[in-house]
């Protein structure tokens, strides 16, 4: 499995054949992502989801686009809206759609419906929830920073999912210091692959 980090939470999976794309936002707009065999928004959120960019996906026949009822309902186009628990082929690999609670906003109130995404079996991005119980996975797409998002709660996430693996996103557009989280993750058997735009690794 081969992933590429652009702007915040925004992964290129690429798997065998298929090329998934997870939360491109209007910051990607320039970004050329090549072919693609589908793309999946976990919220509404700008720095996670453009509903003019969701649109020219499907207007242009590039890419099938995935989202959740929330998140659906911004974007003119057809696409098609997720369910939770649900499983979802692309060109052979396997995504289901986990809902799981968005991180409280900054003042305290209820993010919006808020998926994740299980690749796999192997790769979770969870948008931008910090916790889910019933769930194990080798590699963690882990938010650094948020509302109320800190890299203690990542530490956590990724210690609860029992993750080997955790690629930090979520943190161009608040901060975060990839290396101090990593020192901390590492000492206690995670390895992390802190990864600038752009740049990719293979898991």
């Amino acid at each position: 499995m081969k992933l590429t980090r652009h702007f915040q939470s925004c992964l290129l999976v690429e798997v065998n054949d298929a090329r998934i794309l997870i939360d491109p936002s209007g910051f990607d707009k320039d970004t050329d992502f090549g072919k693609l065999d589908a793309v999946f928004y976990t919220h509404e959120h700008s720095d996670h989801f453009d509903p003019d960019m969701a649109q020219d996906f499907v207007e242009q026949g590039e890419a099938p686009v995935y989202c959740n009822a929330s998140t659906a309902k911004l974007v003119k186009a057809s696409v098609t809206t997720t369910e939770d628990g649900r499983e979802y082929d692309v060109n052979g690999v396997k995504i289901k759609a986990i809902q799981l609670p968005h991180c409280l906003m900054t003042d305290g109130s209820p993010g919006p419906q808020n998926t994740g995404y299980l690749v796999n079996g192997e790769l979770f991005h969870p948008g931008d929830g910090k916790e889910l119980a019933s769930l194990t996975v080798k590699i963690l797409a882990v938010p650094l920073s948020g509302p109320d998002i800190s890299p203690h709660d990542a530490f956590m996430f990724g210690r609860q999912v029992k993750a080997e693996d955790l690629v930090p996103i979520h943190y161009d557009y608040l901060g975060g210091n990839t290396d101090f989280f990593a020192t901390t993750a590492e000492k206690n058997g995670m390895k992390v692959h802190a990864l600038k735009q752009g740049e990719s690794v293979e898991l």
